[in-house]
Order: structure tokens, then C-alpha cells, then sequence
């Protein structure tokens, strides 16, 4: 039986929830391990990129995790499955094609990952059975260095709230849901590591000897669920196949059939977006 503590009563009432100890240290080393060897592999492939409009040196690839040969097993880890069924509250859950990998600063400022971003009145916030979930889990400690992510509590239901650094330590894993606003690589300061700047453009220019450095190079790994709704369906038509670096991303993910068998064993369902994804 599983040891993790799975808060879903705060997952619905401030939008987000910390998992403790998920991982042990050993295997969040070797998961940064992997990922540094799967983006060779992608960049021998012609699959690595950054983006040359962005003040930042984050680096990316194109094709979702399960299409990574070293990272497959990650997302599809029965530890992670727990989380998503714990907090979506049903064990039918779908995987949509979104996850990807991330090594160095990116950009930071409060956004939602959801359609309706602003609109309060939109679709996404009709009804209470919106079900799009992320998860993320970074390859080491933002509890006490920068580089983390915030989240603005109870903002998946109402247009705003309280700041809040998620204090994840290595081998915890965060969820939140797509509606809330968050915002990553946050920075700390060093005699006031709770207080939230939270103009990213001011964050951006906090000199080094007030900031807390981050403890090594960042990566993160983000994967995202959903159960059957008309907002998984919305968010598909709306963005996945109308946004065109996601249909690259999708195109560019291609999966074997032992990948898909594990996934149909573990009770996930694959949905394939476009022709080309897949095996």
C-alpha cells in the first residue's frame, strides 16, 4: 500500500497540492541523469531548441515524454498515476500528448495554463467538472534556493490570491490545475526568502547579493492528465491543434508499442491527436 499523502482537499480548495518523499534523492540524481542524456539523443536528432525571442537560456525539445526513450517510465510511474487518480478522484484518466522537459531558467510571471485565461466568464470556469491537471516534478531543492514555482491560492476559482512559494524539496512532486495562476523560477531573497516580488520584470532585477542562488542547474518535468470533459475536449480543439509549435510537439512525439501496451496496462489512455503521432 502506498505511503504518500495526497491532499486533495487542498488540491480543491487553494488549486494546487505538494506530494512529500515521493521520490527518493537517488533516483531524482538519476532522473537529471537521464534527462541530460535524453536531450543528446534529441539533439542528435534535430529535436533540441530555445527560444531565440526569450530573454532566457532555457533549453527544450520537441516530442512529449512518452516518446523519450530515457524518460517514458517517469511519466508513466505508478507514483505519478496515484497522484493524478488521488486528486482527479476517478481512475479513468487520459493522457493528452502535453509533457515535455526543461534545463535552465525559463521565463517567469503569473499566468494560467487553461484557455480562459482572463475571462472569468468563459467556458472554462462554467461548471465544476474542470479536470486539466499538471504535474511537475523539479530535479532538485527549491525549498530553500530559487527556482521554484509559485502559485496564487484558491485562483482557480475566483481572479486572484494569496502568493505562495511551493516549498518543494528533492523527491516531492507538485500538481496544480490549469486554471491556476502560477509562476516559475522564482526567485528568493536572502534575508526574506517568504517574500513574493511578484512583478516579474522587477524579480528579474534583484542583484545576486540579495537573492538566493539556485542550488544547481534547473530542470523540471512537467506532464499534465485530464478526465473525459468537454473542457479536455475544448482545450484539444481550441489549443492543441491550434497552436503550431503544439502540433510540432505532437508530431515529433512517436511512440513504440511496447510504450503504448504499458500505458493500456496501467489503465491510461493515449489519445493520439494527429496522423503523425504515434507509432
Amino acid at each position: 500500500m502506498s505511503n504518500l499523502r495526497i491532499d486533495k482537499k487542498q488540491f480543491d480548495a487553494d488549486g494546487y497540492v505538494l506530494i512529500e518523499h515521493v521520490f527518493s534523492p537517488e533516483e531524482i540524481e538519476n532522473f537529471r541523469k537521464l534527462v541530460y542524456e535524453q536531450f543528446e539523443i534529441d539533439k542528435k536528432n534535430g529535436l533540441t531548441f530555445q527560444l531565440p525571442h526569450l530573454p532566457t537560456k532555457a533549453k527544450y525539445a520537441k516530442g512529449d515524454l512518452l516518446s523519450k526513450e530515457k524518460l517514458k517510465n517517469i511519466l508513466l510511474d505508478d507514483r505519478i498515476l496515484e497522484i493524478v487518480r488521488k486528486v482527479l478522484g476517478t481512475a479513468d484518466i487520459i493522457y493528452f500528448g502535453d509533457s515535455s522537459y526543461q534545463i535552465g531558467k525559463g521565463m517567469r510571471g503569473f499566468h494560467r495554463d487553461s484557455i480562459d485565461r482572463t475571462d472569468l466568464t468563459g467556458p472554462d470556469w462554467q461548471g465544476d467538472d474542470y479536470s486539466l491537471l499538471r504535474v511537475g516534478i523539479y530535479l532538485q531543492d527549491h525549498k530553500n534556493f530559487s527556482g521554484g514555482v509559485k502559485m496564487k491560492k484558491g485562483s482557480h476559482k475566483k481572479a486572484d490570491g494569496k502568493v505562495v512559494f511551493v516549498d518543494s524539496a528533492i523527491g516531492d512532486v507538485g500538481a496544480w490545475s490549469y486554471k491556476t495562476l502560477h509562476s516559475g523560477n522564482a526567485v528568493r531573497l536572502k534575508w526574506f526568502p517568504k517574500y513574493s516580488i511578484n512583478r516579474s520584470t522587477r524579480e528579474g532585477l534583484v542583484p545576486a547579493f540579495l537573492r538566493k542562488e539556485e542550488q544547481k542547474e534547473r530542470i523540471a518535468i512537467f506532464m499534465a492528465f485530464s478526465t473525459k470533459t468537454k473542457h479536455l475536449d475544448r482545450y484539444i480543439k481550441e489549443f492543441s491543434l491550434k497552436r503550431e509549435d503544439m502540433i510540432e510537439h505532437l508530431k515529433a512525439s512517436k511512440y513504440d508499442q511496447s510504450t503504448l501496451d504499458l500505458a493500456k496496462q496501467k489503465h491510461v489512455e493515449v489519445m493520439k491527436l494527429v496522423p503523425e503521432q504515434g507509432i
